[in-house]
């Protein structure tokens, strides 16, 4: 295979490596931000590995030198063979990121308990750093400090570093744990993932790197394909937060932001915090982060897709990553934001090639710069029309 070629690696139930796939035909692997990954590769059902590719089994998915692009569990083997197919025909194996592992838990309001103990209706994280305290909702309902019948017996938990504001959040009973990290973690700015290390697999947060300084696309630098940029409206621009109203009074506020392309629309949402005691001392705080990130779901917003060419001195896996902030030119404007998706799609043939989703698909408490962007030509647009009209 070509030397840009990915290096797949089968892994067994218990993470250990049992062989490579150095003939298959085709990979498209997807890694994602604050989000589950996905993998599918095509391979001769005549090759020497395929007693190995099986639901349960996993795939390591590395670039040319080494890097991690992801990893994770085999989902599904489906075989098809037409009549003008020679040997056995073949195999189409698809699978998802380690992350993926989040999505079986939810948040127990006293994840120390058992189930018939569960008396408490929320959960609730009070003045805690967004690393902290996403940390500790992993680890008390699915890592090392779950309870033995709901532990991910080969899960751990990084390092905390503190990283992200202080947050106050009052969970429902038995949210979904992944639901709640994906809200913490966009809010605070932060990223978080699975990833195997070694033989365990490993919870880990992280703050995304700007590398918009270095990591610049564009299509005069030789190192772009084709760019395209999409627009979504917004879905909130007032959020209407009702907290109390069962045990205590009703506390109601609203929270306004003006959206940049549609200054005048106002988009009302209500928000439910009426499981929340109004005579609690952080009721505030409280009805804050649950607007924020309310607005912030509810955001317009902007994406740019690219086709970045690896170069010798920029290249994916090397230079940037998935959750990276990298530049792209759009039209006359440099847009900074941050790298979505990335989908790698390798050939026997063809080696390597990588398109980059760049853009603020669920929020980062105000709308994509490429939002903007899109809003000041439209204002710009304006006022041209009517010193014509004059």
């Amino acid at each position: 295979m070509p030397n840009t070629a990915l290096r797949v690696y089968i892994r067994n139930t218990a993470l250990e490596r049992i062989g490579q796939v150095d003939d298959y035909t085709s990979l498209t692997v997807v890694p994602r931000y604050n989000a589950i990954g996905s993998f599918v590769l095509e391979v001769s059902a005549d090759s020497d590995k395929a007693g190995l590719l099986v639901e349960g089994n996993g795939l390591i998915i590395r670039t040319a030198d080494g890097t991690l692009v992801d990893s994770g569990p085999i989902r599904t083997v489906d075989w098809s063979r037409s009549k003008d197919d020679s040997g056995e025909g073949k195999l189409t194996v698809g699978g998802v990121s380690d992350t993926e592992v989040l999505t079986r838990y939810t948040c127990w309001p006293a994840p120390a308990s058992a189930i018939g103990s569960q008396a408490d209706t929320v959960y609730k994280i009070s003045g805690a750093v967004a690393e902290t305290a996403m940390r500790t909702l992993v680890n008390a309902n699915a890592g090392p400090g779950a309870l033995a019948s709901r532990k991910s017996p080969l899960l751990t938990l990084a390092t905390n570093g503190g990283r992200g504001p202080t947050i106050t959040r009052q969970l429902n009973q038995f949210d979904s744990l992944f639901a709640v990290l994906q809200d913490i973690a966009n809010a605070a700015g932060l990223g978080f993932r699975v990833v195997q290390v070694g033989t365990g697999l490993q919870f880990q947060v992280y703050a995304p790197t700007d590398r918009s300084g270095t990591a610049r696309f564009a299509f005069s630098l030789g190192n772009l394909t084709d760019a395209n940029y999409s627009t979504t409206p917004p879905t909130c621009t007032r959020a209407i937060v009702v907290a109390g109203g069962q045990s205590s009074p009703r506390s109601c506020k609203t929270y306004d932001r003006a959206d940049p392309l549609f200054p005048g629309l106002v988009l009302e949402q209500f928000v439910d915090l009426t499981s929340v005691d109004t005579a609690s001392v952080d009721l505030a705080a409280q009805m804050d982060q649950a607007a924020e990130e309310a607005l912030t779901a509810g955001a317009g917003k902007g994406s740019l897709a690219i086709s970045p060419i690896d170069i010798p001195l920029l290249q994916y896996g090397r230079d940037y990553q998935v959750g990276d902030t990298v530049s792209a030119k759009v039209r006359t404007a440099w847009m900074t934001d941050v790298v979505r998706e990335v989908t790698l799609t390798c050939t026997a043939s063809e080696g390597t090639t990588v398109k980059a989703a760049v853009g603020t698909s669920d929020g980062d408490g105000t709308v994509a710069r490429i939002y903007q962007y899109i809003a000041q030509v439209k204002r710009d647009v304006g006022r041209l029309k009517t010193r014509k009209a004059a």
